[in-house]
């Protein structure tokens, strides 16, 4: 079957570039279109041209980062953005070559998989010590603490709390649902449900959280979380997923937390780890986490917590 010419309105168009557009995530785009930075910047240097890229230059390109301390993650996050240019353009992916794929093979046992740090779980316990060291007579504080305590209670990624609206909660006696419209395990935007009970210590319920935020944030539907301006006054800009983050790394560094790896993901992570130490059943701290990949779960959260719970050390009287 061929394809044919046709007449095409400049809507018609429009309509075809949206729908492309639509195709990557923004975070996935953005991390697309900084690794084709950073291989254009190499190729500068080295007087090379970046498109279509020497398979031989990719690989040494690949090489030389991995000697400047980048991750693996981080490189085949670069060889995903390059190909995607690539394939733009209409042109040959070059990490599919030989060399590029033996390179990448290599690295990848050199350097391992496994993250440099990992974000640090917070406890309960530690949750309430940052959760109380936040004064609760201003809007930021206010706001603030229902961050971490929403997030914590539902185990969202900072981007899924970033991305909440007002429309997205439904009342309950015994607390709330969530319609997270999206997320990065449905990027078709299905919607998926969780639910937040109350909590029992007035410090650390989320719900009585929540309420007193949204005594404070204005009126009107949108977004949930948004920016306050001079500390006081709530706008109705909303908090990107980067914002959320840096919240979460601010307060807990305030709260005495300097030098431990808390980030925007502490929070899911603290409610994954507290509920494995808890004893709940993999199942359950799956549908709420809405993991797709069980051995992601259980390597990350389930085994660290068992491990330290079950382990013989604390029998050898040392």
């Amino acid at each position: 079957m061929t394809r044919t010419d046709v007449s095409l309105t400049t809507a018609d168009a429009e309509r075809i570039a949206t729908a492309i557009e639509a195709e990557l995530a923004p975070s996935t785009r953005a991390t697309y279109d900084c690794a084709w930075r950073q291989w254009e910047r190499w190729c500068q240097g080295r007087g090379i041209n970046p498109l279509p890229a020497p398979p031989d230059a990719l690989a040494a390109f690949l090489a030389e980062r991995a000697e400047a301390g980048l991750t693996f993650g981080t490189l085949d996050g670069y060889c995903s953005g390059i190909a995607h240019r690539h394939h733009q353009e209409g042109l040959a992916d070059p990490t599919a070559d030989a060399v590029v794929r033996r390179v990448r093979r290599g690295l990848r046992r050199i350097l391992g998989v496994a993250p440099i740090r990992q974000a640090h779980p917070l406890t309960v316990a530690e949750l309430g010590q940052i959760v109380a060291s936040i004064g609760p007579d201003t809007a930021t504080g206010i706001r603030d603490r229902a961050i971490f305590l929403l997030g914590y209670a539902s185990a969202m990624r900072p981007g899924e709390i970033s991305a909440l609206n007002i429309e997205d909660f439904l009342r309950k006696p015994t607390g709330i649902l969530i319609n997270i419209r999206r997320s990065k395990t449905d990027q078709d935007a299905r919607g998926q449900l969780i639910g937040v009970v109350r909590g029992d210590n007035p410090l650390t319920d989320p719900i009585r959280a929540l309420d007193a935020w949204l005594k404070v944030r204005p009126g009107g539907p949108g977004a949930l979380f948004t920016r306050v301006r001079w500390r006081n006054h709530p706008t109705a800009d909303r908090m990107g997923p980067r914002a959320i983050s840096r919240t979460v790394q601010q307060r807990a560094n305030e709260a005495g937390f300097d030098g431990v790896p808390v980030s925007g993901h502490s929070l899911r992570a603290g409610h994954a780890t507290t509920a494995a130490v808890n004893g709940v059943s993999i199942d359950r701290i799956a549908a709420q986490t809405r993991h797709r990949d069980l051995g992601t779960l259980l390597n990350h959260y389930i085994r660290p917590a068992e491990a330290m719970a079950t382990t013989s050390s604390r029998d050898l009287g040392l």
